[in-house]
């Protein structure tokens, strides 16, 4: 198993700087390989060609060769599965974590990304396409469909036993949210802040920071509330 998962951070669209540097040139590493055959899932994006056109030119740079599955290629979905099958990186967009779990569900495409994790693919995501990997995430999909004014749990795709919370520290609101959501249970966190990401290799855990002053922390409260930093 090989999972980056990045809890946010701009990367050098208009107007924003680029923040997720070391993390895509890790992503890259991992794959032991000098042209990784780079594979961009953007289905959570209001704007995946955009966002595609940005993370292209970022791996390109970095040696890979890329391609992407849009709403277009699930017209076909026998191209889709090759494209999965060809892949040395699989990189998760962020955007609605609701609609991304639901056409990854419908489509089966869970099936494959399962078959890729296995086959030593490094699996990679920001934000909502780092909170699929998990078991669980804590979502704002709620609040951008209009549903409620409150932060989520959402079923991710189970390949690491945690929770996922992104942009951990960016809104006070999301702590209080995550509180009432794991109090009494057995539920673990891994709360990332931008300009962090997680690594995982099968059953070692380390933190990758492309700003000093962000951090991540292991989280639960079973019985009382517990916040650990990840060194």
């Amino acid at each position: 198993m090989k999972i980056v998962a990045i809890g946010g951070g701009e990367i050098g669209r208009a107007g924003t700087s680029y923040q997720t540097k070391e993390m895509d040139e890790e992503i890259v590493r991992l794959t032991n390989k000098e042209n990784p055959k780079f594979l961009f899932i953007g289905l959570a994006s209001s704007f995946a060609d955009s966002y595609y056109k940005i993370i292209k030119d970022i791996y390109k740079n970095l040696g890979c060769e890329t391609g992407k599955i849009s709403n277009k290629t699930l017209t076909h979905m026998e191209v889709v599965e090759s494209k999965i099958k060809e892949a040395d990186i699989i990189y998760v967009g962020g955007g609605d974590t609701s609609k991304l779990m639901s056409i990854i569900k419908e489509t089966k495409m869970d099936v494959m990304l399962k078959k890729a994790m296995e086959r030593g693919c490094v699996m990679a995501g920001i934000s909502a396409g780092a909170i699929i990997w998990c078991k669980k995430g804590l979502s704002d999909y709620q609040i951008m469909n209009n549903i409620s004014d409150n932060y989520a749990e959402i079923d991710g795709l189970g390949f690491i036993n945690y929770m996922f919370v992104p942009h951990f520290s960016s809104d006070l609101k999301k702590e209080n949210d995550l509180k009432n959501i794991i109090k009494g249970t057995d539920i673990n966190c891994l709360c990332i802040d931008n300009c962090v990401a997680i690594e995982i290799i099968d059953n070692d855990i380390k933190i990758i920071k492309s700003n000093e002053n962000a951090k991540g922390y292991f989280v639960n409260y079973k019985e009382k509330y517990k916040k650990e930093e990840i060194k």
